[in-house]
């Protein structure tokens, strides 16, 4: 159990490092325009994996573990299909974001490929978890980003950057699945059978594509609207300083994975004064956290902006004071949202989570109509999550500051 922990926060590593490095690189040697039309198509495959994530992976997690050989074989052939379908869907889909922003030819493909072998990549990776192979998938990602980082740099020289990373994702990918040697039961003679089979997974799937969808359009519907209603610089030189506090991010997502269980376990046994001290700190963690990541920024200020930036992106701390104040509020969020979870509160989370899918977009519409820069957008998100931290904090707080001082140290809390 240690051993696979370990190995799974490598791969996380890996992957995070990787991403980072290569948006960094955009920074550095792109021009914003080109780093906003790359940001442009990422945010749409996240829509992607994102359904993938519901429709396929969630089944995969409790369709396979525990069962017979014959079953897990069979419902491995089932998802495999219905994986295949969603690429076939989402091919179209790729095509048109690229259309968007006017993509030539090459970007087109490079778009297609990249979309098409990234559900892939995700599918097999997923089934290595579930199968417990995470060494299987630490080496499955060593050897896309490995041969991606390889062919990137040559293909940037030939290519526009969107395009040459795009080509050498999918070219990573495509190897990295050869050399693995997968086998996940295809049988595409058998297709109309396995839709007819998914449909009793499709009772549980459409709920959490629900909730993935939302979750989406809070996170990237300004991408978006930003390129639309300015262009891809604007977009690049905002994504820039997302990228620039993308470690703080992680802060909360962090905390909340270690805390999560320990706060079920002390509601379980009614401790609810342990569970307010474990939410402080969090706050405090993300609070504390986001302070120091500030004083990093001035401090390395000068470097970033010679070494990065370049000089490219013009005045830049207004954009990352932004992001950094997003983080901030997105932090102390996540750690409302953790308690809510642990109390089994998910009809409500689902709940304000639509309303912030509705709400997200059409706030970040109203900002850039009124002519404000695209820093605005980070602002709008930023309010958002706020109103968000808020309501679970009213309402989680509530509960649970009167069970604990009016039934002494032990009250049980739904």
């Amino acid at each position: 159990m240690t051993r696979a922990v370990l190995l799974s926060l490598i791969d996380q590593a890996l992957n995070s490092g990787f991403s980072l490095l290569l948006n960094l690189a955009f920074i550095a040697f792109a021009t914003p325009a080109e780093f906003g039309i790359f940001a442009f198509l990422l945010a749409g495959s996240f829509f992607a994996t994102s359904a993938q994530n519901a429709l396929i992976i969630m089944p995969l997690n409790y369709l396979l573990p525990g069962r017979e050989q014959e079953e897990v074989d069979r419902n491995l052939s089932m998802l495999t299909s219905a994986n295949s379908v969603l690429s076939m869907l989402v091919l179209p889909v790729s095509l048109g974001l690229a259309s968007v922003i006017g993509a030539d030819v090459a970007l087109l493909g490079a778009t297609a490929c990249y979309f098409l072998t990234m559900l892939v990549r995700e599918y097999a990776r997923n089934l290595m978890v579930v199968r417990g192979q995470i060494h299987r998938t630490l080496i499955y990602d060593l050897v896309a980003l490995g041969a991606t980082a390889l062919l990137a740099v040559p293909l940037w020289k030939v290519l526009s950057p969107a395009t040459a990373v795009l080509f050498a994702l999918s070219a990573g990918n495509c190897l990295s699945f050869v050399w693995c040697r997968f086998d996940l039961k295809a049988d595409f003679r058998r297709l109309p059978s396995h839709l007819s089979d998914y449909r009793g997974v499709w009772k549980d799937t459409r709920w959490a594509l629900q909730g993935a969808l939302q979750n989406e359009v809070m996170a990237r519907s300004h991408v978006f609207l930003v390129e639309r209603m300015r262009d891809a610089a604007a977009l690049g030189m905002l994504n820039a300083g997302r990228v620039g506090v993308s470690p703080l991010l992680l802060v909360g997502t962090a905390w909340c994975r270690i805390a999560r269980p320990k706060m079920v376990e002390e509601l379980a046994h009614g401790e609810v004064r342990a569970v307010l001290r474990l939410l402080r700190s969090g706050a405090m963690i993300v609070g504390g956290a986001a302070v120091l990541y500030a004083l990093f920024l001035v401090l390395a200020w000068p470097l970033l902006e010679t070494y990065t930036f370049r000089n490219r992106y013009g005045d830049m701390t207004g954009n990352l004071f932004c992001w950094w104040l997003y983080a901030l509020v997105v932090g102390q969020t996540s750690v409302m949202a953790a308690l809510m979870e642990a109390r089994r509160k998910f009809r409500l989370l689902a709940f304000v989570g639509f309303v912030g899918a509705v709400v997200m977009p059409l706030l970040v519409f109203t900002l850039l109509s009124f002519g404000l820069s695209a820093s605005a957008a980070v602002l709008g998100l930023t309010g958002v999550s706020l109103f968000e931290c808020a309501i679970f904090g009213v309402l989680t707080l509530r509960d649970l500051r009167s069970s604990s001082f009016g039934s002494g140290r032990k009250a049980r809390v739904p």
